[in-house]
């Protein structure tokens, strides 16, 4: 895995908790409008962190794109509030026609924990044997009838056919156990 892959990766999953819009004792549930805007802050913040510069909306409907300072493309990102396994979800493809002229792809979604191997599946047989790779950042969930209950955030490296784990964390910060977000109930509880 290139660096620049693995820098990404450390840096979206530690940004994850940070401004995060919802709270345990306040706000439950988030709206879909919400968290596209906290994956766009995500995703600017790593960008800045690494040094690049992070256009939205750019390129055919990319929802992101991470360039070099001489417009060279390193990632291009796409998120959906939709499962991968939808038919009509296809941001797997738009990220697979342009996977040349980027270093990587990342693809952010969310996966029922009932549909998440199928989710799995169908981003691997969309994904293909490319050589280029395509990281998956899936947040599962339980459906509940208030909506979703996040569980984990889960992070994926897609490549020659091959899928790989390479990351879990708790999707809610004030389930990190032993961080300054942990929650006073998930103390009482344990």
């Amino acid at each position: 895995m290139i660096r620049r892959v693995k820098d990404f990766v450390t840096l979206f999953n530690a940004f994850w908790y940070r401004d995060f819009p919802l709270s345990e004792s306040h706000k439950i549930n988030g709206s879909r409008a919400e968290w596209t805007t906290h994956i766009g802050n995500c995703v600017r913040s790593c960008a800045d962190a690494m040094g690049f510069f992070t256009y939205f909306e750019s390129g055919i409907r990319t929802d992101a794109i991470i360039k070099d300072n001489t417009g060279n493309d390193i990632a291009h990102l796409e998120w959906e509030w939709k499962e991968p396994l939808n038919d009509k979800v296809n941001e797997v493809q738009k990220l697979y026609s342009k996977k040349e002229t980027a270093e990587f792809s990342v693809l952010f979604s969310y996966s029922r924990i009932d549909h998440h191997q199928e989710n799995l599946d169908r981003i691997q047989e969309q994904w293909g044997n490319s050589a280029n790779p395509l990281l998956a950042l899936l947040v599962t969930f339980i459906q509940e009838k208030n909506g979703r209950r996040f569980r984990l955030l889960e992070t994926y490296h897609f490549q020659n056919d091959q899928r790989k784990k390479i990351r879990s964390q708790p999707a809610l910060p004030w389930e990190v156990r032993g961080s300054r977000w942990e929650s006073i109930k998930q103390l009482q509880v344990t």
